[in-house]
């Protein structure tokens, strides 16, 4: 264990540390002296030696910044939509417009220097147990991808897919264009329907379009299965896992997406988030625009714009919420965690599913809720920096997550 003459002097290094990131990200030069004094902090661990590198990788930090833009971008969209469908005349588009670089400049530092700021919290609580994950290689988030299993049980990893012709099932082609399933109906053949399943394995998600022209995101550790062709009366696909439609408007032919062993939802034309992982308490279906119907043990219920229908398995209810916070619930869907009132297993669930890795706990689940977004661009060891300021601590050992009281 360091003396306290130690800590304070090691307290005292990261803090200067601190000034001369935050002075190099916002466009300043450091002496000779400074940058060599940056060398010698960045040799001191693999965690100092990459977040040295994102601040002076400008791809990087370019790239970081788009996203946050996009993020900001698409939340904006969704809510002037939702809106729109309550107050049709009072709702104005609003300006997007990306702020001025030396703002995205100082934000981007803040990130970037949060694991600094979890030290100084370290310090002023000595006698938690010290951070066992920083020196573990960064483990990188979710990205863009799916497995795509054909009629015959034949699979494609579309991650590694180029553009164009993916397959051709029963006339009905397939196209993968800038990481996006579509299908383009051709004559199928008479009486004979094919299925197809789109799964995303553990850190990634996928969107696709339906061959009735309906958009899918997938999230994590999700799977839908659906006909090549609508050709009925219908349109019936199945769910696993967290997906958001918006559903091409048909009123011959209803909307059903089959979820769990009891859950159906049924729609003529709008857009909602179904979120049924068989880890999870409740089958949730949350409505942004339009109208469904959900039929759940001998229940059945119409939901209206912002209400959520929860169904409860293990005893067979079927409960509806209102004014449910519809940027909580799109969130994976736009790059955030958004983890606002979560408890600490649903958290470790969210992060399971995205960077892939196994939780387990050491002494049970503590009692911990949270609060606020975090951008699912980080890599692991940076959010659980972050999730660190709610007094839980982590132990990492390669892919396992160890949770610790």
């Amino acid at each position: 264990m360091p003396t306290d003459e130690h800590s304070l002097m090691d307290h005292a290094f990261e803090e200067n540390i601190a000034q001369l990131l935050h002075r190099q990200l916002t466009g300043e030069v450091l002496s000779a002296a400074e940058q060599q004094e940056l060398e010698a902090w960045k040799n001191k661990s693999v965690h100092n030696a990459a977040l040295l590198q994102k601040i002076n990788d400008e791809a990087s930090i370019h790239q970081l910044l788009q996203t946050w833009h996009n993020i900001d971008r698409n939340r904006a969209q969704n809510k002037v939509r939702f809106l729109a469908m309550l107050q049709p005349p009072v709702v104005r588009q609003p300006r997007l417009r990306l702020l001025r670089s030396k703002i995205f400049r100082y934000a981007a530092a803040a990130t970037l220097l949060i694991g600094i700021a979890t030290f100084y919290w370290q310090q002023q609580h000595p006698n938690k147990p010290a951070v066992a994950f920083r020196e573990t290689a960064p483990i990188a988030p979710g990205k863009e991808g799916a497995i795509l299993t054909l009629a015959d049980g034949s699979q494609m990893v579309l991650d590694s897919a180029g553009n164009g012709l993916v397959a051709n099932q029963n006339g009905t082609r397939i196209m993968l264009q800038n990481g996006q399933l579509a299908y383009n109906a051709g004559g199928g053949t008479s009486g004979t329907i094919a299925f197809n399943t789109v799964s995303t394995p553990k850190g990634r998600q996928f969107k696709l379009i339906l061959p009735d022209g309906t958009s899918v995101w997938l999230n994590a550790a999700s799977a839908i299965t659906y006909p090549t062709a609508f050709n009925g009366h219908e349109r019936t696909i199945t769910l696993q896992g967290e997906a958001y439609f918006e559903v091409a408007t048909n009123d011959k032919a209803p909307f059903k997406v089959t979820a769990g062993e009891a859950t159906t939802i049924e729609v003529l034309g709008t857009s909602f988030n179904v979120n049924a992982y068989t880890n999870e308490n409740n089958i949730r279906t949350t409505l942004l625009s339009g109208a469904v119907r959900i039929k759940a043990y001998q229940q059945t219920v119409t939901l209206k714009p912002a209400q959520q229908a929860a169904v409860k398995p293990s005893t067979a209810q079927l409960v509806v919420h209102n004014a449910v916070n519809t940027d909580q619930v799109l969130a994976w869907k736009n790059g955030l965690f958004n983890f606002e009132n979560a408890s600490l297993d649903e958290v470790m669930r969210q992060l399971e599913r995205w960077y892939d890795i196994e939780v387990v706990y050491e002494k049970g689940i503590p009692p911990t809720r949270f609060g606020g977004e975090i951008n699912k661009q980080n890599t692991l060891q940076d959010v659980l920096q972050i999730l660190e300021g709610s007094n839980v601590h982590f132990q990492l050992q390669g892919r396992k997550l160890i949770v610790m009281p």
